[in-house]
């Protein structure tokens, strides 16, 4: 009898152990450019939206100031979908030896008919050609993220190589502070909200654009280690449905105004420096959350180029798997 209670004991331990819903970390650095902790909001605003949260994953947002610090957290098992750029995703597979996969889509940059991320300079001061940066200071929100790769593709295309120039990591936020003190000849402006801050004043201009330089691109894109995916398949496609409801919510304009008061929810902004969020004044995103894989190794392959990456990756088909956006395309067919 002792023996039968132990196997019922253990069988109903094991059962209520796969009944726990599945912990989903999802990285973001910069909202509402990046939609993750606007989710969390209209999740908690509507949860008919997401009738799998709770039940067959959890998900927290979790916040990182650039791609790079992703590669290390993803790898201690601290973070389960990444949202990197593509140099990033490189590093992690060739560097961090992880078998990561592109999952959907985050970011697109240089998309006709939106806003276009730009490097901003002093109107009236030195520079006034890529090549001018040669002995001056740049900002970056960190070292391999997209943002380092743009600069550093740009600047190496005019001739300049790592020592004609200075990086200096910051956050997004208080870029506009440097460059107003005069710490920095240079900022990426990254989306519409910063913009606004640098064209308000009249004293700065754009010297470069990352599309000029680099095409069409996925800035961000979210990732995830292999063997978490086979582990955990059905719950991932429950998330990406409902990543998809939503993010396809928040770009149907006549959700705009609930959407707006999301975005000051969670950026504390008054309503005149986002309303331009879900417009075509803001970022590309796709509303099917498919990235841009051509962009990714094109991107790729010029990391490499640039003596960025140690060695050549190919990322389709090793490193893709877009099946589980796929199913929730199918299961969200017919919704309005």
């Amino acid at each position: 009898m002792k023996k039968a209670a132990l196997i019922v004991t253990a069988t109903l331990i094991a059962s209520a152990a796969q009944a726990e819903p599945v912990k989903l970390r999802v990285a973001w650095v910069d909202t509402p450019s990046q939609l993750t902790p606007l989710r969390a909001v209209l999740a908690e605003k509507h949860p008919e939206m997401f009738p799998h949260l709770g039940k067959s994953y959890s998900f927290e947002p979790m916040h990182f100031q650039g791609s790079p610090p992703q590669i290390a957290a993803i790898a201690a098992g601290g973070l389960e979908i990444a949202a990197l750029g593509s140099s990033s995703l490189a590093l992690a597979i060739t560097n961090a030896h992880l078998d990561m996969k592109v999952v959907g889509d985050v970011i697109q940059d240089g998309l006709p008919g939106h806003f276009n991320a730009y490097f901003t300079v002093r109107r009236d001061g030195p520079i006034k050609k890529i090549e001018d940066m040669k002995g001056r200071r740049a900002a970056i929100n960190a070292l391999g993220s997209p943002v380092w790769m743009e600069l550093h593709v740009a600047l190496a295309r005019h001739g300049l190589g790592d020592k004609d120039y200075v990086v200096i990591e910051s956050q997004f936020p208080n870029m506009f502070a440097m460059m107003e003190g005069d710490k920095v000849d240079i900022v990426p402006v990254i989306s519409p909200k910063l913009a606004r801050a640098f064209d308000e004043t009249g004293r700065y201009r754009v010297l470069f654009t990352a599309a000029q330089e680099l095409g069409p691109n996925q800035a961000s894109h979210w990732a995830m280690r292999s063997d978490f995916i086979a582990q955990h398949r059905p719950a991932l496609v429950d998330y990406f449905e409902e990543a998809m409801r939503a993010t396809r919510w928040f770009l149907d304009e006549k959700n705009h105004d609930e959407a707006i008061a999301i975005v000051q929810t969670v950026t504390k902004e008054a309503r005149e420096n986002v309303d331009y969020a879900f417009t075509s004044k803001d970022v590309g995103r796709s509303p099917d959350l498919e990235p841009n894989i051509k962009a990714i190794q094109s991107e790729v392959d010029t990391a490499y180029g640039l003596k960025l990456l140690p060695q050549p990756v190919k990322i389709e088909p090793a490193h893709v798997d877009l099946s589980m956006i796929g199913e929730a395309k199918k299961r969200l067919a017919g919704e309005n």
